[in-house]
């Protein structure tokens, strides 16, 4: 890494080259110890997601419970993958179901999936030549699959549980933007690849040469690739998943929020988890925090690193838009809320879906079309990138320059096509902004060393703690710590199932309970994975 800025800035005067790489290090070397240093617990008031107004009935449920002594398994983080995992427990679980509590140091999923763009749209072609180059053919098609396989579960799980309205759970048709034209060129070369490994995704994926098409600037998006995708409100999915879990299992199931989990000990017979509000012992122990990952798991340090990032909710142009008022082709619903988008460019990549602008007719209110806008950051500069790394604090005050910058590029990537500013609608919540940008906040992303996620019982070597015996005819497989953790940005493509596999493998099931092979955390792997290589590579 030295040597390249060295290269790039060697005509400078060596007074101010001297300055500047000493600012540099400086960073580099903040950011190092970030990533050895405990996340800590989530912290207290968070910056308020678009997501979660209105919040949800059980957004503090348990907070004044009586902490149980024991139970069988505990959960630790409440968002998809602690949703994913209780459901599966609770569901799949034959003759009598285990006893499970999940503590959230917080509200009720208050975390990352509460934070996110919404997206169910994984990295496919552009990921594949590396996935095969890294692990063969077979492999790299199995992580595809994977990844694909959300969709189809989000929609099935969503009507389950009577929350595929209220979720936003659709089908939308997804654009790769391109603002560089080498790296559309790139695109197509990749898809190209891809598509010969998948020729029977064909007649789903399509090359956009003329971008006007899409609404879009063609001074500013040089072309697209589209495809068939998903989008959702995750909030409102988890929300509604973990309240019916509440109902229908209130003698299995324990919701306890604001009870962080601070200590983790293990004896012979149980795992001991305190709380501030009491311990708790249990056979089983579930870690899925995510980008907390290695506040209880110190030796995770460095391999899930937490990283904050932004999102934004916007009003959209009344030549987009479907607000009062509204004038363009979005006023008749033409695409509003079916389409979804990512922009890249040589330093930037960003992501954007849009809720469906009609009344949800369930329980809660209906939306305006809102654009979800997320991203921000200037790859290339290290004044953006390198206090982000190693964050995990989502209270403080966004950036003001990636928050500038998502507050204002939507206009510029539609031009002439977003039209006069969008107007309030009826009603609008006091907690929004009245102008454009009806919210900003932040969330913490894990970042895997390897960009795998992490799934599986976690060795006791990295655990540091001795696993507890089996005991008796207990139909659980045999005691242990488990985790579904590390999805590097992308856990609406992996988080679900990789939590539907630690269950049934809690469970001792064969069926549904195993993910990739590069997924499984194992003791090799973990000494392989080191996050200096991305940052410095």
């Amino acid at each position: 890494m030295w040597a390249t800025l060295t290269r790039v800035l060697v005509a400078l005067n060596s007074g101010a080259l001297n300055t500047l790489i000493d600012g540099i290090k400086q960073e580099y070397q903040g950011v190092q110890k970030r990533i050895q240093t405990s996340p800590g617990l989530p912290v207290g008031q968070p910056t308020l997601p678009y997501w979660t107004i209105p919040v949800a009935a059980i957004s503090q449920h348990g907070k004044d419970d009586a902490v149980p002594k024991d139970t069988d398994i505990v959960i630790i983080g409440s968002g998809i993958t602690g949703a994913s995992v209780a459901r599966n427990l609770l569901q799949s679980a034959t003759g009598d179901k285990p006893r499970v509590v999940m503590l959230e140091a917080r509200d009720a999923c208050s975390g990352a999936t509460a934070r996110n763009g919404g997206h169910i749209t994984p990295n496919l072609y552009n990921d594949y030549t590396d996935l095969k180059t890294a692990y063969g053919k077979d492999v790299a098609k199995q992580i595809i699959n994977f990844r694909l396989g959300h969709l189809e579960e989000f929609l099935r799980v969503s009507a389950e549980e009577n929350v595929l309205v209220d979720s936003q759970c659709r089908k939308v048709e997804t654009f790769d933007l391109y603002l560089d034209g080498d790296e559309f060129k790139g695109g197509q070369v990749n898809l190209a690849a891809y598509l010969k490994d998948f020729p029977e995704q064909k007649p789903i994926w399509r090359v956009v040469d003329k971008v006007e098409t899409l609404q879009v600037d063609p001074e500013v998006v040089v072309g697209a690739i589209t495809t068939t995708a998903g989008a959702m409100h995750p909030y409102r999915f988890v929300t509604t998943v973990l309240s019916n879990l509440l109902s229908k299992y209130p003698q299995n199931f324990q919701l306890l929020t604001n009870t962080p989990s601070t200590k983790i000990e293990s004896d012979n017979s149980q795992y001991i988890i305190t709380t501030p509000r009491g311990k708790i012992r249990a056979k089983h122990v579930v870690h899925a925090t995510n980008g907390w990952s290695s506040t209880l798991l110190p030796q995770m340090r460095g391999k899930v690193v937490p990283i904050r990032g932004h999102m934004t909710a916007h009003r959209p142009g009344q030549g987009l838009g479907a607000f009062p008022g509204s004038s363009g082709p979005q006023a008749n619903n033409s695409w509003a809320g079916t389409r979804s988008f990512t922009i890249s460019g040589v330093s930037t990549y960003n992501y954007l879906t849009q809720q469906p602008p009609t009344s949800t007719g369930g329980k809660f209110p209906s939306s305006n079309g809102e654009l979800m806008f997320g991203g921000g950051l200037d790859l290339s500069s290290l004044a953006t990138v390198f206090p982000e790394i190693g964050s995990a604090d989502d209270h403080s005050p966004p950036d003001l320059s990636v928050g500038g910058y998502l507050s204002g590029a939507l206009s510029a990537y539609f031009g002439k096509q977003w039209g006069a500013e969008g107007q309030p609608g009826n009603n609008e919540p006091a907690e929004v902004n009245p102008g454009r940008v009806l919210k900003v906040w932040t969330g913490i992303l894990g970042i895997s060393a390897d960009l795998r996620p992490w799934v599986g019982r976690v060795p006791t070597k990295i655990t540091g703690r001795g696993e507890p015996k089996k005991k008796g005819a207990d139909k659980l497989a045999a005691p242990g710590e488990w985790i579904a953790a590390g999805y590097s940005g992308e856990g609406m493509v992996h988080a679900y199932l990789s939590g539907k596999a630690v269950a049934n493998q809690i469970l001792g099931s064969k069926a549904n309970a195993t993910v990739p092979a590069p997924f499984v955390i194992s003791e090799a792997r973990w000494k392989k994975a080191n996050i200096e290589d991305l940052i410095t590579g």
